[in-house]
């Protein structure tokens, strides 16, 4: 009897001083093999690439959202070149130099090809990682995610 009652006591404090919360990971692939994985606490990165014909950077802002899903829902860029979006689903500025764009879209995964030109691949808040560094050029990569479980101190 004492051992339950003092197994009871500790599970008890452990829940007190621990939770269990659900992290959002960014999960890079290639080939159905992953080759790396990034905890976003805060949910969010930037894909970021060169434009092919204007050269110019272009930054795409993702959260992951809480159905597991990568929501794009801001674009910047500076050149209105082929392909870069100009109609919006809410506010279109221009900011510091850059054109700001609000969309909406939700992908369960993005796929790309990593590109010969320096300037592509993931920025955090606390850093960031080029696709030339985990990939080769010409390389097909997913960009997915998932959650996991962390515990946590309360």
């Amino acid at each position: 009897m004492r051992f339950w009652f003092v197994a009871l006591v500790l599970l008890a404090s452990f829940f007190l001083i621990f939770r269990f919360e659900r992290v959002p990971v960014l999960v890079v692939s290639k080939e159905g093999k992953v080759i790396y994985t990034r905890k976003l606490e805060d949910g969010k990165f930037v894909l970021t690439f060169v434009h092919s014909v204007e050269k110019t950077p272009v930054y795409e802002f993702y959260e992951i959202s809480k159905d597991g899903l990568l929501h794009l829902y801001m674009a910047k860029y500076s050149s209105m070149g082929a392909g870069l979006t100009f109609q919006t689903e809410g506010r279109f500025v221009v900011k510091d130099g850059f054109f700001e764009v609000e969309i909406s879209r939700k992908f369960k995964e993005i796929s790309l090809r990593v590109s010969h030109l320096d300037g592509h691949g993931l920025l955090f808040k606390d850093g960031k990682i080029m696709f030339k560094d985990i990939a080769n050029v010409n390389d097909l990569i997913v960009l997915s995610c998932k959650y996991s479980i962390d515990l946590k101190l309360r």
